[in-house]
Parts: C-alpha cells; sequence; structure tokens
C-alpha cells in the first residue's frame, strides 16, 4: 500500500490565489494540505459565499463534483502559498479497491466531512452570530487570524459589520 500511495501521491506548490478547481468542470482531484490554506466558495447574486476552510493536515477538494463526477458550481482557491498532495479520483477509487485500509480511511474521511457540514447547517441556523464565531475560534484557531474578514463573515453567514461586532464584544472577555 505504501508504495501504491507513493506512486499515485503527487507534491504541488501554488500561489496564493491560485484555483484548483472552478465552477462548471469536473473536480478529478483531492488534496492533502502539507502547508498553507484553500477555501471552497460558490458565487450568489455576485457575492462571494465561503463554504469552507482548509489547512496543514486537512483534505480539501469540491466534494460534490469529486464523488459524482459532474461539473459543480464551487470554487477551490489558495488563499496563501500552498504545498498540497494531490490524488487523482481514479487513482483513489482503485486503492479503495485494492487496499482495505484505504476503504477505511475513506469512509472515515467521508464522514468527518459530513458532521463538519452537518455541524455547520445546524449552526446557522440556530446559533446567534456569537455563537458562531465563538464555535469558528475554537475549533480553527490555526485559521482564525489567517482568513481574510469579509470571507471569514461570509463563512459564518453575517455581514463583516456583524462580525467586526461580535469580535470587539468577545475581545472585553
Amino acid at each position: 500500500m505504501k508504495d501504491r500511495l507513493t506512486e499515485i501521491c503527487e507534491v504541488q506548490t501554488f500561489p496564493a490565489k491560485y484555483f484548483l478547481h472552478k465552477p462548471n468542470q469536473i473536480c478529478q482531484n483531492t488534496y492533502f494540505i502539507n502547508k498553507g490554506l484553500v477555501r471552497v466558495y460558490y458565487l450568489k447574486n455576485e457575492k462571494e459565499i465561503t463554504d469552507q476552510f482548509a489547512a496543514e493536515n486537512e483534505w480539501i477538494t469540491s466534494i460534490y463534483s469529486f464523488l459524482q463526477n459532474i461539473p459543480d458550481h464551487f470554487h477551490l482557491q489558495t488563499l496563501e502559498e500552498t504545498e498540497l498532495v494531490k490524488i487523482s479520483f481514479t487513482d483513489l477509487e482503485n486503492c479503495f479497491r485494492d487496499f482495505m485500509e484505504m476503504e477505511r480511511f475513506g469512509r472515515m474521511l467521508i464522514s468527518k466531512y459530513f458532521i463538519e457540514q452537518s455541524e455547520r447547517i445546524i449552526s446557522l441556523q440556530f446559533n446567534s452570530a456569537k455563537a458562531r464565531y465563538q464555535f469558528f475560534e475554537q475549533t480553527s484557531k490555526n485559521k482564525l487570524i489567517r482568513v481574510p474578514l469579509g470571507m471569514l463573515a461570509s463563512h459564518l453567514g453575517m455581514t463583516q459589520e456583524t462580525l467586526s461586532r461580535v469580535r470587539s464584544s468577545s475581545d472585553t472577555f
């Protein structure tokens, strides 16, 4: 299995603001982040809405397109110079087929992604702006100071002004 992974993994470095995936294309790769920061976002009424951030030791892809092998509406963009390990869908599927450990690993990754997305949806539906910010602050400390405020605000489902108020009220405690 180790030899196969060495064979199929390709390490690449991209500059900040590089698009790993664009809308209306099929996302054919998944990425493990060695160093850097990536976001997934979409456009709604010409406004960027950030869906996800990923940093060191996390996986990122345009999940719907990658798994369904169809075009989607998402952008994957580096926010910093980023070193990634790239694996294609075909190579990953072959590893899942050939190595039971890899299939289990893939199932664990999908479960983690599903839980994170579920938590985000529940948070947007039921939590206050302050609670959403505090949750991000607690769970994503390595990203908090690196993410531009406008992107963070859109990810948390609030305006940049609301984010500023929430942050200033949090700083007083």
